[in-house]
């Protein structure tokens, strides 16, 4: 299933890994935009304090 978030244990640790090569180019861009925009926001709110 594309998309889904897959859990890897690595080192004794568990760390997320997406299936990021099975999303369409364009889930790429939206998923890439929105990422962006949110950490923006998270700098732009840290600033302000």
């Amino acid at each position: 299933m594309s998309g889904q978030l897959a859990l890897l244990l690595v080192e004794e640790r568990l760390v997320p890994t997406t299936v990021w090569e099975t999303l369409p180019p364009e889930v790429r861009v939206k998923v890439t935009i929105m990422l962006a925009r949110l950490l923006a926001a998270a700098i732009e709110v840290a600033r302000d304090e």
